[in-house]
């Protein structure tokens, strides 16, 4: 049987739209959820600290306590309902969440070595650090749409942070907070 050069391409390039929307309905499984969640949490904990910003302390622990828990609960049911499991190795979710606890516990690190810093300071940091990790991620997992995301919400850190600073939550609770709930959703609704 021969096949022409033209059937070929066309069949190769079939495999790739295929290999494609595949990579990306796994991909919307794991992080679309994430996204959802996290974007909710920007949104109220920037908006109300805007509003108390005696409290950011205890509203920035609280979000990140509720999404810690709530990310782990999210890898636990997707986990638990994957047909498959491989069990030779480490699962991407561990490493990905020991990528994290790792990341936060050397921020740490280095906010002491760099103090003192004010809170716009200390979240700006901690938030293009959170960006960077999406960008590695991204890159990790060939994953274009994380390192725009990283990136583009990167970008309107910087601007909030250098342009817009009486109204630096609000911009973050929009722009980071709308972005990322955003981006989920729309993972969700066309990557399936």
């Amino acid at each position: 049987m021969n096949v022409s050069q033209e059937e070929a391409q066309a069949s190769l390039s079939k495999v790739r739209d295929v290999t494609i929307q595949t990579h990306r309905a796994i991909t919307s499984v794991y992080v679309s959820p994430l996204l959802i969640l996290w974007g909710v949490l920007w949104i109220i904990a920037y908006t109300t600290v805007q509003f108390h910003l005696t409290y950011a302390f205890h509203i920035f622990t609280t979000m990140n306590v509720v999404g810690c828990v709530g990310t782990a609960v999210i890898f636990w049911l997707i986990h638990s309902k994957s047909p498959t499991r491989d069990t030779s190795s480490p699962s991407i979710e561990w490493r990905i969440a020991l990528f994290w606890i790792s990341l936060y516990v050397y921020a740490v690190i280095w906010l002491f070595l760099f103090a003192p810093f004010n809170g716009r300071q200390c979240n700006a940091f901690l938030s293009t650090l959170a960006m960077f990790a999406y960008v590695v991620m991204g890159l990790w997992c060939t994953c274009r749409f994380m390192i725009v995301l990283g990136l583009a919400v990167t970008a309107a850190i910087l601007v909030g942070y250098y342009f817009i600073e009486t109204y630096y939550c609000l911009w973050m609770a929009i722009i980071g907070g709308g972005a990322f709930l955003g981006a989920g959703l729309y993972m969700r609704l066309r990557w399936r």
